[in-house]
């Protein structure tokens, strides 16, 4: 997903906008307002018997399928109750770690006064998401004039995201939070994501920036043609290997001849996730990237599940049917996939250049 918020300035206005999708619940109205009462002693668990699921920026959760969706959000007005539940703000993570990242939040909610009352855990805890994504989670009770707002902060590192999960209700017609808490879990409980959730590289054909193109077999094999409009004269064929994630990375510090270190690798990651510029990056970017230096390129949202380590070992140069030469070398490529632009973006570790592979389609 492109990155939502590529112009920040200073860490204090990136957590002005944050606080500010926290608070836009309130735009949904004071919920007496849009609902009506609701029926005396109705359970939870008999509006949890039939859901639908809600995918949006790059996550899903189950809701209640008689919940009415707020136009334009990812809130949900409970059916009989006067209480709004859902996704209420996405951001990324950026180079934060989560609990640098929740003090802080916790901090200027304190400076700003932004509830009368404000309950916040001191840490966050550990929690896995329903499709297995180690996360980490805090919740906050906040009240301002007669409005109670429930908040369930989850992050998810290796997704470079931080969601909000939100609830908001009249806190004389609720009193005790506790059944709006379980709400939110409820909702969390179903949360999975769709970022880097896929392998897009194995099997597929890219055309290279300088023209080539590259044709990836499922079974492991691969071509590799000067041009895409010539497959029958002169290419390349091998072997090659795809890793992504944690493990494309272990894997490029395990390939010693290339001397780089696990610390350097996640170094390029953080910075990466503050706001990624596809191409060959610079020393200056990250400043670009965390509001130092005024830019308005685009840039894209990456994470740890959408590096990739791609080895290509050229087995053999055929020249004609007649002319094989046998031999090769191999050459390792680290980098982001980028799924709006359907684009790897690639470092050549072996030339020290930067090459894009455009996706074209599944080899034939």
């Amino acid at each position: 997903m492109k990155d939502q918020f590529h112009l920040w300035r200073s860490t204090a206005a990136f957590l002005t906008l944050l606080v500010l999708l926290l608070c836009s619940l309130t735009a949904c109205g004071t919920p007496a307002d849009e609902a009506s009462a609701p029926p005396e002693e109705a359970p939870i668990s008999s509006q949890q018997e039939d859901v639908s699921t809600h995918s949006t920026q790059g996550v899903a959760f189950e809701v209640p399928a008689d919940w009415t969706q707020a136009e334009g959000t990812d809130l949900f007005y409970a059916s009989g109750r006067r209480e709004v539940y859902g996704l209420n703000g996405v951001s990324p993570l950026g180079s934060y770690t989560p609990q640098a990242f929740y003090e802080a939040l916790v901090g200027h909610y304190e400076d700003t006064n932004q509830f009368s009352s404000l309950q916040a855990e001191e840490t966050m805890d550990p929690w896995q998401s329903a499709d297995g994504v180690d996360c980490y989670t805090a919740n906050l009770t906040g009240y301002q004039d007669s409005i109670l707002y429930c908040t369930k902060l989850v992050i998810a590192p290796q997704k470079n995201l931080v969601l909000t999960f939100c609830g908001q209700a009249n806190a004389e017609t609720v009193g005790d939070p506790t059944p709006m808490w379980d709400m939110l879990n409820f909702l969390c409980e179903s949360l999975t994501f769709e970022i880097g959730t896929r392998d897009e590289i194995t099997g597929n054909t890219f055309l290279c920036g300088d023209g080539s193109h590259l044709c990836l077999q499922d079974g492991g094999d691969f071509r590799w043609y000067q041009s895409a409009e010539d497959h029958e004269h002169q290419y390349y064929e091998g072997a090659y290997e795809v890793y992504r994630g944690r493990e494309a990375m272990e894997k490029t510090v395990s390939m010693s001849e290339y001397g780089l270190t696990m610390e350097e690798l996640e170094q390029v990651l953080f910075a990466s996730m503050n706001g990624y510029l596809p191409g060959e990056s610079r020393p200056i970017d990250y400043l670009y990237a965390t509001g130092e230096i005024e830019d308005s390129r685009e840039r894209y949202q990456v994470c740890l599940d959408t590096f990739y380590a791609v080895i290509l070992h050229n087995q053999r140069l055929v020249a004609s049917p007649e002319e094989v030469r046998e031999g090769g070398s191999s050459t390792l490529y680290i980098g982001f996939y980028l799924p709006e632009l359907g684009m790897a973006d690639l470092t050549n570790c072996n030339a020290g250049s930067n090459t894009q592979w455009t996706f074209q389609e599944k080899t034939v």
